[in-house]
């Protein structure tokens, strides 16, 4: 099903179906992948945001979730000329639906996720990125259309970590230095490999090495060896906390 932009900024029983698609139990993971699509474009993110992304990494701190909630909508009454603001609401939603993931007493509206898709695009519309836009419309949607997902939690689970590891070889990888300027799909025929050896329980270093080469052979640059096993260990990292 097309879903356009414009109907998911302002239906929000589109928002409703999105949220509802993703498998509970990685609700808070697919959010915080929609929250850190903003960190290239935001110069100073609030630590309130920072500490909510270490939280959402992390299933058995979900219930800190609460309190952070507080602080990050404290950091918005305090700092009303902050832009975007949709970048803060849509924190503090995330916030939410982490405290609710943890099913601890007394949780936020259970609509809270229903606003997740509106309030990432309109927070995207401030930066006026086209690329930006139809990144984080690509995560919302992951797992709409896929009834099956929301019982196969496995299945699940690899979607999103190859969408993270499609994430960090663009943003964080980027050996052409790019990433500002070319289409989002430029390292995207490189993602199967990688997600390949993860799943092979390959260690850093062969993931390191692997980089390396493509750096060298596909692209025709000298390999950094200490920056791709930096790359390494995030997507490791990633792999661990899902």
């Amino acid at each position: 099903m097309n879903t356009q932009l414009h109907d998911i900024k302002t239906n929000i029983e589109i928002g409703q179906q999105i949220f509802e698609a993703v498998p509970s139990n990685l609700q808070p993971k697919w959010a915080g992948v929609i929250l850190n699509k903003f960190n290239k474009h935001i110069t100073e993110i609030p630590e309130q945001i920072k500490e909510l992304n270490d939280i959402i990494k992390k299933p058995d701190r979900w219930h800190e979730a609460h309190k952070q909630f507080g602080s990050i909508r404290r950091f918005l009454l305090d700092s009303k000329k902050y832009a975007p603001q949709e970048y803060v609401l849509l924190a503090e939603s995330i916030a939410k639906i982490t405290y609710n993931s943890s099913g601890k007493p007394a949780p936020f509206d259970f609509d809270s996720g229903y606003y997740i898709p509106s309030l990432a695009l309109k927070a995207a519309d401030f930066f006026q990125d086209e690329s930006l836009e139809e990144d984080i419309k690509t995560t919302l949607l992951l797992f709409r259309g896929n009834k099956n997902l929301t019982t196969d939690l496995a299945s699940a689970k690899e979607i999103l970590l190859y969408h993270q590891i499609d994430d960090i070889l663009w943003y964080d990888w980027d050996p052409i230095g790019i990433n500002d300027l070319a289409p989002r799909d430029e390292y995207q025929s490189y993602t199967p490999q990688i997600f390949s050896l993860i799943k092979s329980n390959t260690d850093k270093m062969v993931i390191a090495k692997t980089l390396s080469k493509i750096e060298t052979y596909n692209m025709g640059l000298a390999g950094n060896i200490e920056k791709c096993l930096k790359i390494a260990d995030q997507i490791l990292a990633i792999d661990m906390e899902n």
